[in-house]
């Protein structure tokens, strides 16, 4: 019975019911824990970043595909700069957000002729849960960076 029990429980604390649903959350929350994100990450988090951005095709020049045009050793600097300061702020899904913010000095990437000054990053905030949204540093590095690449 104990047994059946503590998965019953494990099975819950996974649901996404009790994660941080983005769709409910003001957006002032969602850009403080961008920033603490951003202050807070491990460097595993950024590796399947980047690894991710790599496999999408984000990292090459590719005629018609969206790439990133900033040298390579900018984007992590770039990366952490749209969580900690995003100018927007976007829910997708139910655990989701999207932050982006602009660089209007810059092409970050491209699209064809197509310039991009924008930067998106998809943070996956599934493994925080929905009271613990005010004080997530436990949280931090579960938090998944999921994707980024160049954006209007």
């Amino acid at each position: 019975m104990y047994r059946s029990m503590l998965f019953a429980s494990l099975a819950l604390t996974y649901l996404p019911v009790y994660a941080l649903d983005t769709r409910q959350a003001p957006a002032e929350q969602l850009f403080k824990l961008g920033s603490e994100l951003a202050a807070n990450a491990g460097s595993s988090q950024w590796q399947q970043l980047w690894q991710r951005a790599r496999e999408a095709g984000y990292l090459q020049a590719r005629t018609g595909q969206v790439h990133f045009t900033v040298p390579a050793s900018l984007l992590p600097e770039l990366a952490r700069q749209t969580l900690a300061q995003a100018d927007q702020v976007y829910p997708v899904q139910q655990t989701r957000a999207l932050y982006r913010r602009d660089f209007p000095d810059r092409t970050v990437g491209k699209r064809g002729e197509h310039a991009f000054s924008a930067l998106c990053l998809l943070v996956d905030w599934r493994a925080l849960p929905q009271g613990m949204s005010t004080t997530p540093k436990a949280y931090l590095k579960s938090a998944s960076l999921l994707s980024s690449y160049p954006c209007d």
